[in-house]
């Protein structure tokens, strides 16, 4: 029986007991560090991706807004456009209206002035009615000529009469009693052209259905007239 005597060393184990130790509790610190910035690391890339997304939906929204201004800026310029197109039709049919106007005009002038030397002393050349706004409201116009050789002016008067229906009974207004505005005096002095015109109003009830028109002529006696027209057709 061999016998072996080894050296007590106590300190030496603690040593190795303490190193183990340190080496576990230096694993497991190395372990929960390792965790805890794995964490912090995660965070962090979820804070960015929140922050870019933040950013993306700030990003739409400015564009949103963008956008609305322009629909808003085209559907003002639509509007003004639409506005502009109406004014210019509105524009058009007032400028045909007024050519129709003035080529009525013309032609009621044309006949106007085809006179004949033959025709000597004042003569009713033009009788128009127009009718206006509002019951019974018309304008007039009349148009007296005068070819004389010698040059002599044309002095006298007219006298008119508008013949129509009241309550059933026949009825005979004068010029006076219709007059709205215009013509002050039916008294004429004019050596080739006069003109009469302005508006009537024909009272409540009374169907206009002729105009008698007289012209007394102070420089000649033979040279007085009268002319009796149908109303309608006097109307433009």
């Amino acid at each position: 029986m061999k016998l072996i005597i080894t050296q007590h060393r106590p300190v030496r184990r603690i040593l190795v007991v303490v190193g183990f130790v340190g080496m576990a509790v230096l694993a497991v610190a190395i372990a929960v560090d390792y965790g805890h910035w794995k964490s912090i690391a995660e965070a962090m890339v979820s804070s960015g991706n929140k922050r870019t997304l933040l950013q993306e939906v700030a990003q739409l929204h400015r564009e949103q807004e963008d956008l609305r201004f322009e629909l808003a800026r085209l559907r003002r310029t639509e509007e003004i456009n639409r506005h502009a197109r109406a004014e210019n039709h509105e524009y058009l049919v007032r400028l045909q209206t007024e050519i129709a106007v003035l080529n009525q005009e013309l032609d009621f002038y044309r006949n106007v002035v085809r006179t004949t030397e033959a025709e000597s002393g004042p003569r009713l050349k033009g009788v128009q009615l127009k009718t206006l706004e509002g019951e019974g409201r018309y304008s007039y116009q009349l148009v007296l000529t005068n070819v004389d050789r010698d040059d002599r002016v044309a002095e006298g008067k007219l006298d008119i009469r508008f013949l129509g229906e009241l309550k059933g009974e026949r009825e005979a207004l004068s010029f006076v009693a219709v007059k709205e505005s215009g013509t002050e005096s039916l008294s004429f002095k004019f050596k080739h052209f006069r003109l009469f015109e302005g508006t009537i109003k024909m009272p409540d009830g009374f169907v206009p259905q002729q105009i008698h028109v007289a012209v007394t002529n102070k420089r000649r006696s033979k040279g007085s007239f009268s002319e009796t027209y149908d109303w309608a057709s006097l109307l433009n």
